[in-house]
């Protein structure tokens, strides 16, 4: 994230009794997938308002919290309306993604779900990987729009996650009128960071739909190479 300036709110000890030796076994994992290592959580759809104090002590309430980080814009430093939480624990992570996800922070409903690696499919995206051809650009379709949405105000909403190469709604060439779907083209890591913040957020009164787009045949679902039919 080499274009925002990090915000980081890292806490002073791992579990709040500092490191353990270097040679000390691992702690025991409890039954099931939930492990000793450490989850990272995506935070999307945030209000700029919302600082790391209110980030952390909202989601302390269902675990240990070993770290937030808010982006913020390298020009402005304003909130770029994303953070990410790590927990110590798996079991953590998951009871958070669980009672948190779209609930109410802040005036604005919040999409919480694991960060992955690129080419992991993270960003609460469908099966495949996103960007599984590594490509430097990815555009993405956006489905579900409102026949009042136009080109400044979504570019608006997708720059608040980095930027925007390209923007572009399709009409209808009899009437003019939009076709209710478009494609937007990003870098591929502010493309999955869109793709997990904007996929369900409401835009002009329409719950939008956000995916990464795919020629016909690449594996998108649907229509029109983006996923989901307009």
């Amino acid at each position: 994230m080499a274009d925002s300036v990090r915000s980081r709110s890292r806490s002073p000890d791992h579990m709040g009794g500092g490191p353990p030796p270097q040679d000390a076994p691992p702690p025991a994992a409890p039954a099931g997938d939930g492990g000793g290592e450490e989850i990272k959580l995506y935070i999307g759809n945030l209000s700029y308002t919302t600082d790391e104090s209110k980030l952390r002590s909202e989601f302390e309430r269902h675990g240990a919290v070993t770290d937030v980080f808010l982006p913020t814009d390298r020009d402005s430093g304003r909130p770029r309306g994303f953070g990410f939480v790590t927990y110590a624990t798996r079991a953590d992570a998951e009871e958070a993604i669980r009672k948190m996800d779209q609930t109410e922070m802040d005036g604005r409903t919040i999409r919480v779900n694991e960060s992955r690696p690129r080419g992991e499919g993270g960003g609460g995206g469908g099966g495949g990987g996103f960007n599984s051809s590594g490509a430097s650009e990815v555009k993405l379709y956006v489905g579900g729009l409102s026949y009042d949405t136009n080109e400044d105000g979504l570019r608006g909403l997708f720059e608040m996650h980095g930027s925007v190469t390209d923007c572009f709604i399709p009409t209808d060439r009899e009437t003019g009128r939009p076709r209710g779907f478009a494609f937007v083209t990003m870098s591929a890591a502010d493309a999955e960071k869109a793709q997990s913040a904007c996929d369900g957020y409401e835009l002009d009164g329409r719950v939008i739909r956000v995916n990464e787009s795919r020629p016909r045949g690449g594996g998108g679902r649907g229509g029109g190479g983006g996923g989901y039919g307009g």
